[in-house]
């Protein structure tokens, strides 16, 4: 390992899970050292194969290789490293998703680094995973340089940013169209007291209070007037025929609003 840690290892295992690996041991071997050799009372020397890994990265990959015990992975990072090293030996890309899959569903891990989630995702081809973790890119800002060299280098692919910079302008749309729900036209009133309207705040602030709300993973609509921004129409307060219109009125509207929250297009296109 780049580290100086020592791994002993199959020859045919490792060559039937690589090609490279099996060219490697095809080439002339570097002497082991002789104590070694010695020590484990096998005359012919063991080849060394000096590879650019870490030894976290290289045990994960053995384990992965070996059919006994599966890798613990406990990090994105170093689940990238794995993704890295399996795609540098040419090493089944299926069984990578398979050890992988777990952290990548794991809500911690989408909460932490989202971005690398979806970048081990797409690199990997896992498209539900890389859905799942766009879904949580909304509070970056994508644009930014840094975000997006990021996420060309980790996912390897260009069309990785392409598919996060569409989703803006399809939100920007969206939540024009999720504010216009909000009933301050409707007359929350009862058939004795008409014309109860509702009013609204400065449409800047309204739009960018929403923006945030459905910035969330999973947005959840239960006040309505808070979270579109408004305040809805009310008739006479000791009149309850008013109070049940107007909840009424409301209900109706949050289900059309919950509607619309569900078709939100919060994800890149699978």
């Amino acid at each position: 390992a780049s580290d100086g840690a020592e791994f002993k290892a199959l020859r045919a295992i490792l060559g039937m899970a690589s090609c490279v690996f099996r060219d490697m041991f095809d080439m002339p071997p570097a002497q082991s050292d002789s104590a070694e050799n010695t020590k484990t009372g096998d005359s012919s020397p063991l080849p060394i194969i000096p590879v650019t890994e870490d030894a976290e990265t290289l045990q994960v990959m053995l384990q992965m290789i070996y059919p006994i015990t599966p890798p613990s992975i406990q990090s994105i990072m170093l689940a990238h490293k794995l993704a890295t090293a399996c795609g540098k030996y040419f090493i089944d890309t299926a069984k990578v998703q398979l050890h992988v899959r777990a952290i990548l569903n794991q809500n911690d891990s989408l909460e932490t680094d989202p971005v690398g989630c979806y970048t081990l995702a797409w690199r990997l081809g896992m498209e539900r995973e890389a859905i799942a973790a766009s879904r949580y890119l909304h509070p970056f800002d994508i644009g930014n340089r840094t975000a997006a060299k990021r996420i060309v280098t980790e996912s390897g692919d260009l069309e990785a940013l392409l598919a996060l910079l569409d989703v803006k302008p399809r939100t920007d749309k969206a939540l024009e169209d999720l504010l216009a729900l909000a009933p301050i036209k409707v007359d929350m009133a009862c058939r004795a007291h008409r014309l109860s309207y509702g009013t609204g705040g400065p449409h800047s602030k309204r739009i960018e209070g929403l923006r945030e709300r459905m910035a969330a993973p999973n947005p959840v609509c239960d006040d309505i007037e808070e979270f579109l921004g408004f305040q809805a129409g009310s008739g006479p307060p000791d009149c309850s025929e008013c109070a049940k219109t107007k909840l009424a009125r409301l209900n109706e509207a949050k289900t059309t609003v919950r509607a619309a929250i569900k078709a939100y297009p919060c994800t890149i296109k699978g």
